[in-house]
């Protein structure tokens, strides 16, 4: 089956960004002119998903109102002559369905926020995109992992090399490699010493999954931190006849909840933007560093 449905984590507190978090949603934050949470919805329309759902948290109406109709500031965009601002405020969603839902019980892992998901993904393959991740590339990069579920008919870990040092700071995938940029997984850890692991593959922010994953997050007891590890729900689809693979992308990430990150991809996306990108070169030089 084709992937159509994407599931997008946001309940989460942000404390790395606080104090501008206490009151605005972590993917609400801008890159340049639009939030975080835009750029990741971008890409999953680019990507041929056509519903989406938002796992919110506190503040949740900020980004409810977002991405809902604004007839009164079209209506003052026309008064004032401002016409050419209103295709940037209609059609937000890229046109496919954006739904809500609240996690219950508050911040349980990520885990449990994406259980909350099981009655809208069905009995389908879906995407999680976790909501702090700019991704950039040639071609989106949840596409690159969806086009590999196709290929594969399982589920799909997007993954990153990350320098041995750095093998702490996240989730770890181990494994055979089979393919070019392809590899079976064995085994999942949550952030192992670099001694308690002989990968340096970093389980990174895009996957596809098979819905046999809510089976197994039924039965996850709270890991680390007393919440659930989503990590510890592949851990166990690793020995199902589909088995799980996991995909070094080509995309490029940003890690936009992490202050430095949130400081390079505003940078990157500005090197885009023809009309912004010589001036933002000019001024880096100038500084002489």
């Amino acid at each position: 089956m084709s992937v159509k449905k994407a599931v997008i984590p946001v309940a989460g507190f942000a404390t790395r960004f606080l104090p501008a978090c206490k009151s605005i949603p972590k993917c609400m934050l801008t890159i340049v002119d639009k939030p975080i949470i835009q750029y990741l919805v971008d890409e999953a329309v680019e990507s041929g998903i056509e519903e989406i759902l938002l796992i919110v948290g506190r503040k949740k109406e900020i980004i409810k109102d977002y991405f809902s109709e604004d007839k009164e500031l079209e209506d003052f965009l026309m008064e004032r002559g401002k016409e050419s601002f209103i295709p940037q405020i209609k059609n937000l969603s890229g046109k496919a369905k954006i739904t809500f839902m609240e996690q219950d019980g508050g911040a349980k892992g990520l885990g449990h926020a994406i259980y909350q998901a099981k009655d809208f993904v069905g009995n389908e393959p879906f995407a999680i995109m976790y909501g702090d991740v700019i991704m950039q590339g040639k071609k989106p990069c949840l596409k690159e992992i969806i086009e590999k579920h196709e290929e594969l008919g399982s589920s799909i870990i997007g993954v990153e090399e990350v320098e041995w040092k750095d093998v702490p700071k996240y989730g770890n995938v181990s494994g055979e490699k089979v393919g070019d940029r392809l590899y079976k997984v064995e085994k999942m850890q949550e952030k192992p010493k670099v001694e308690e692991t002989k990968s340096n593959l970093a389980i990174s922010d895009r996957h596809v999954l098979m819905p046999d994953l809510f089976k197994f997050l039924e039965t996850t007891k709270p890991g680390k931190g007393g919440e659930i590890q989503v990590t510890d729900a592949y851990n166990s689809m690793v020995s199902t006849k589909e088995g799980v693979y996991a995909y070094k992308y080509e995309s490029t990430r940003f890690d936009s909840g992490d202050k430095l990150g949130f400081v390079k991809a505003a940078i990157d996306e500005t090197l885009r933007r023809p009309e912004m990108r010589d001036d933002l070169v000019k001024f880096i030089k100038s500084l002489n560093i």
